[in-house]
């Protein structure tokens, strides 16, 4: 069992649950994508998840697999699920909603690239993972003073997720890969006012 945040804020990062195959092989960056059967049953789990916590807020990327979901958890709390622009995913340019094996065929410079300075290389006429983290702390910023001594939840694109919780816990943005949760995961960092720690990460790891 985890403490209850006293002099801290605990910040339940949720990766959007699986998505529909059709989208899972496409750059989605920041644009929209459907959930798979599986992906809708991890909502089930996330139900059964957060029922018994008490949530300040729950908090979302506009997209709507990130929404569909925080709605669900938040209407469940009588609550309404917060939609914040900067919690999107990174945009990716021209390569945005098209099948990665032909962005590879067609640009496989620039993807690798991307994918070598990760976190810093942008998408051809979108943006980097560092200017989307740059958006979420701008965000959070402005939550923290009134977050002290509660939970929220946070639906998050994983990219972002993980590069969102590099950053509070002082890791290079490149390293942000090592904090890959599968769709669906759950992790949660308590964040004082001098620094962050991990409080749990991959909470179902052992179940699935």
């Amino acid at each position: 069992m985890l403490s209850e945040p006293t002099d801290f804020c605990r910040l339940w990062l949720f990766r959007h649950p699986e998505l529909d195959p059709e989208h899972t092989q496409r750059a989605v960056g920041d644009g929209p994508a459907d959930l798979s059967r599986r992906g809708r049953a991890q909502v089930l789990r996330w139900l059964e998840v957060t029922k018994p916590m008490t949530l300040a807020a729950v908090w979302s990327s506009p997209q709507p697999q990130c929404h569909g979901p925080a709605r669900a958890l938040a209407e469940a709390r009588q609550q309404e699920a917060l939609v914040e622009a900067r919690l999107r995913d990174q945009a990716l340019g021209r390569w945005q909603g098209r099948a990665w094996s032909e962005v590879m065929r067609e640009e496989d410079g620039a993807v690798r690239t991307f994918f070598a300075e990760f976190g810093e290389a942008k998408a051809p006429g979108g943006e980097s993972l560092g200017d989307a983290v740059e958006r979420m702390l701008t965000w959070w910023q402005e939550q923290m003073q009134q977050a002290l001594g509660k939970s929220m939840v946070v639906v998050l694109p994983g990219t972002l997720l993980s590069g969102f919780a590099a950053a509070m816990l002082g890791m290079r943005l490149a390293r942000s890969v090592t904090l890959a949760l599968p769709a669906g995961g759950i992790g949660a960092l308590d964040v004082f006012m001098n620094g962050s720690r991990v409080a749990c990460w991959n909470l179902d790891a052992l179940r699935e």
